[in-house]
């Protein structure tokens, strides 16, 4: 942590992480699109100072799809509602590089940047072909190489196009009667192996230099590719030592393509569940672990592996790691490291399903026991910080009140933003324009180039 401070997300998940979770009382209807308890969730973690509030998305749903994937705003629209209502906190949406054209993602994004005033991120995502491509009829076989490749080069064309214009290109001087300075605004000309864009974006450039870039992974291409393209990546909360080999490969490849591995972040899932006593706090738990079910359990893991119906094998049967590999080019990172612990232990259906198909005991407790729990796994290097999502209802107000106060007391979470952008938020420093770099280095910028980072 460069500046000392643990960083905070929340990352809204609608009806709730589990299959079961929207059966709780408090719950509201529709909660995937309900406004309200976006805007209230957000506006509690401004309160405690959290970094940004990050929008997953996916692009395509079915009967077999968990309750928070059936019914969900799309990211931008959501946060572009946010800006207006929150001040301080970060706004990140998720856009596929696989499905969007680059174009519409830098000028979406970048709108929802204005629109906050600099606070906006990109959850930058190579979107699985599978469901999707039926959606968007192309890519229906890509491997999860090539959607690297396609990102690496959206990627290219976004940040591009986000300096269009120079920090000074837009005088506008009434009394000279020049709005814009044309020797400042460039062109992209990109042509490339899966895009094309001219350019210039019709924006002028953002406050923060350009939005945050972040990215979800675990697989060893994804580290690699946000080694070298982002400032923020999002993984699964596994056993602690999986999670610091993680850290430990996202910095080494950061260093490796000459950046600072401060520059950028692990932030690992984080649903906390507080109670007065840490017994009251796991009845909680097994509370909802007996609402969910086995059965539950394995719905909610069939739809996770996109449709692969665990239920045709028998509880008892050896994990089928043949077939579950064969569609694996989905969720690839969280699904191999599943699939090495099936094979190295030799898991039946059901210990696959009991290990996995249930809510996890991480930072499961008492307030005190949930922080020392966080501050355990940044001392230990397992992460920069959290993405927090709220396990139940009133939890969140439970972190802000309880969990928040602690990790304040221990120097891990700010009192007070530092300043106005999610730049500063995040302690980044703003990008010169590549144009202007470009010409300082007296040689063009190339853009119809883009190599992945796992080639």
């Amino acid at each position: 942590m460069k500046n000392g401070y643990m960083k905070l997300g929340l990352m809204p998940e609608g009806a709730g992480r589990t299959g079961s979770d929207w059966l709780n009382p408090g719950m509201p209807s529709y909660p995937g699109t309900n406004f309200e308890k976006h805007k209230q969730q957000a506006l509690i973690a401004e309160e405690f100072k959290a970094d940004f509030f990050f929008v997953a998305d996916t692009l395509w749903a079915d009967e077999g799809s968990p309750p928070h994937r059936l019914d969900r705003f799309e990211a931008t629209t959501l946060l572009a509602a946010l800006a207006a209502v929150t001040t301080n906190i970060g706004l990140v949406g998720t856009m596929s590089t696989t499905f969007c054209e680059p174009f519409n993602i830098a000028r979406q994004i970048l709108s929802l940047d204005h629109l906050s005033n600099g606070r906006a991120g990109w959850n930058l995502v190579t979107t699985d072909p599978k469901g999707s491509s039926d959606n968007y009829g192309r890519f229906h076989g890509i491997s999860h190489r090539e959607r690297y490749e396609i990102g690496a080069e959206a990627y290219h064309v976004v940040t591009g196009l986000w300096d269009s214009f120079e920090d000074d290109a837009l005088p506008q001087d009434k009394e000279s009667g020049v709005f814009l300075l044309p020797d400042k605004l460039h062109t992209l000309d990109h042509k490339g192996k899966y895009f094309e864009s001219k350019g210039p974006l019709n924006l002028h450039r953002s406050p923060q230099g350009r939005p945050i870039i972040f990215t979800a992974t675990a697989s060893d291409e994804g580290l690699a590719f946000a080694a070298r393209y982002a400032d923020c990546v999002f993984t699964t909360a596994y056993a602690m030592e999986v999670n610091q080999a993680s850290y430990r490969k996202l910095k080494a490849k950061a260093l490796e393509y000459g950046r600072d591995p401060n520059s950028v972040s692990l932030l690992p899932s984080c649903a906390p569940l507080i109670a007065p006593t840490r017994e009251a706090a796991q009845a909680i738990q097994a509370g909802r672990r007996q609402t969910i079910g086995l059965q539950g359990a394995i719905n909610y893991l069939s739809g996770s592996f996109h449709g692969f119906d665990l239920r045709k094998y028998g509880l008892d049967d050896p994990f089928p790691l043949s077939v579950i590999e064969s569609l694996a080019e989905g969720f690839k990172g969280n699904m191999m490291q599943m699939l090495r612990v099936a094979r190295d232990e030799a898991l039946t259906v059901r210990q696959f399903v009991m290990r996995f198909g249930f809510p996890k005991d991480h930072f499961v407790g008492t307030a005190e026991d949930v922080a020392d729990e966080m501050q355990q796994w940044i001392d230990q290097q397992a992460c920069d910080g959290f993405m927090l999502i709220e396990s139940q209802p009133g939890q969140l107000r439970m972190f802000a009140d309880f969990v928040a106060p602690l990790l304040r007391e221990r120097g891990l979470l700010r009192r007070e933003y530092p300043g106005t952008t999610l730049r500063e938020t995040l302690g980044l420093p703003r990008p010169e324009n590549q144009f202007v770099a470009a010409r300082s280095r007296c040689k063009p910028v190339e853009h119809d180039q883009a190599t992945s980072p796992a080639a």
